[in-house]
């Protein structure tokens, strides 16, 4: 009996096959207690719907910090490409701290929300402090996942990544409009000759040396 299970599990009939043992296990049959036929059941059904064992939680945890991570780089990218405005001497020093307090408060946002990921899908509060940044809090098949993945959680789960790429766009934002604002920086100009033009010769005038100086007409000597 188990040989012809195990086949009809191998085709196409597999999830139907299933359904059977389903039934059987909660009427007490005996494919229920067999740990072959349970294997083979769960082998078929993740083969036909293209599953894993990884718990359904865990892929809701691991989406949602993916989307933030990716929401994270790219506004911080906006923020890094800051730095290279020009702006005028005297704004620089704000240039600098606006972006940093724009850099700070991005990865503030973005740690608030892996943490706020992780009170959903793992039941307790805060982040793993060996978890490098932006990194997800455990790793699939944690055995600290303790949360079932319900619609309403994954509701909350959705509204909360929205909420977070919201608030993280709105910083890159705000930096943006603050140094645009800022003086920008204007090229200086060669220094003046003289109100800009060469300088006179006597009066602007060159000397009039072109034309010969009138001399006196030629006088013969006298004769003696």
């Amino acid at each position: 009996m188990i040989t012809k299970l195990l086949s009809l599990l191998a085709t196409t009939k597999g999830a139907a096959a299933a359904a059977v043992v389903a039934a059987a296990a909660l009427t007490g049959g005996v494919a229920a207690t067999n740990e072959d036929v349970h294997n083979a059941v769960t082998s078929a059904v993740e083969t036909l719907t293209n599953t894993s064992s990884q718990p359904a939680v865990v892929g809701a945890r691991n989406d949602a910090d993916q989307k933030l991570r990716d929401a994270f780089q790219k506004d911080q990218q906006k923020i890094e490409k800051l730095h290279g405005t020009q702006v005028d001497p005297s704004a620089r020093s704000t240039l600098n701290d606006t972006v940093g307090t724009a850099d700070a408060k991005l990865r503030a946002r973005l740690q608030q929300a892996l943490d706020d990921v992780a009170v959903l899908t793992l039941g307790r509060n805060g982040h793993d402090a060996s978890a490098s940044p932006g990194q997800a809090a455990k790793q699939s098949g944690s055995p600290d996942v303790k949360v079932a993945l319900t619609t309403d959680t994954q509701k909350k789960i959705d509204d909360l990544v929205t909420t977070a790429v919201t608030d993280m766009d709105k910083i890159a934002s705000d930096a943006e409009a603050v140094v645009t604002a800022l003086p920008a920086f204007q090229p200086g100009k060669p220094a003046d000759v003289q109100g800009g033009k060469p300088a006179d010769v006597q009066g602007g005038k060159p000397n009039d040396l072109g034309k010969p100086t009138d001399l006196a007409p030629a006088r013969p000597s006298p004769t003696r």
